[in-house]
């Protein structure tokens, strides 16, 4: 049977067992109730675990009891992503279209015996800041460079990224031109099928230029992922559709909005 990226890991006193998960090589070592953690990243997606630094810098959590097993699941980062698409996309008036994005997932390492008990969340790739929105109305969110898609091939579904369905429905009255996409992934689950991740699918409903987005989950996979098995729930679960902001529209380069 195959390791999985996601399958838990078993601690024993003073030993070092590491993982590499996408781009992060993950360490970790128990010490009497103590659980250790450092991580490495390399440019090297599908290459081997990274060694251990000759001096790490390891997190060091106290837990109530000894832990000999640790829970190692994906969850999305806690803040919005801004996600750039390919080109400049258009969408006609009264038009449904439909995006795959592809996020970086964050390590989430609790004890077995107590998965409430956090000891690490670890990034599987580093992401910037920015500011989304105009200069005195908008929101801080993580900045990805990756792109938005309208299809995926077999060598873009990496262990580390989660796969994101995006209906996008323009029911204004004017066309859809837009840069960049505000997705809410702390209203995701994630999913698990064949060493891939997949999120529920995010329906936007754009309403037009001065109006924001409906954003609502839909709690259902696309068929790509059928079967797949529920690793994470959300950080902060939607219970009824957004309004929100959710586009960068192309005449907002010039007007100083982000």
């Amino acid at each position: 049977m195959n390791e999985s990226s996601w399958d838990n890991l078993k601690l024993s006193e003073d030993a070092i067992v590491r993982r590499k998960i996408g781009p992060v090589t993950l360490f970790l070592k128990k010490v009497l109730n103590e659980v250790w953690t450092t991580s490495v990243y390399s440019d090297h997606v599908k290459k081997q675990p990274e060694s251990l630094p000759e001096k790490p810098e390891w997190n060091r959590v106290a837990l109530p009891e000894d832990c000999d097993e640790v829970h190692i699941r994906p969850v999305f980062p806690d803040k919005p992503v801004v996600i750039d698409t390919e080109y400049p996309y258009r969408i006609a008036v009264k038009t449904v279209s439909h995006v795959f994005c592809r996020i970086p997932a964050v390590i989430r390492i609790t004890p077995v015996f107590d998965q409430s008990l956090l000891i690490a969340e670890i990034p599987t790739t580093e992401l910037s800041l920015t500011w989304f929105g105009s200069p005195t109305e908008g929101e801080l969110s993580f900045a990805l460079s990756s792109t938005a898609r309208r299809s995926l091939s077999a060598d873009l579904l990496l262990p580390h990224l989660i796969v994101c369905p995006i209906h996008i429905h323009n029911k204004s009255e004017d066309e859809l031109q837009f840069a960049k996409i505000n997705l809410r992934v702390e209203k995701l689950s994630i999913f698990h099928v064949d060493d891939t991740l997949w999120a529920d699918e995010t329906n936007i409903t754009y309403l037009g230029k001065d109006s924001q987005s409906e954003v609502e989950i839909k709690a259902v996979l696309p068929d790509e992922a059928k079967g797949a098995e529920l690793l994470s729930n959300p950080r902060n679960p939607a219970k009824k559709s957004l309004a929100v902001r959710s586009f960068k529209l192309l005449r907002d380069f010039n007007l100083g909005s982000f």
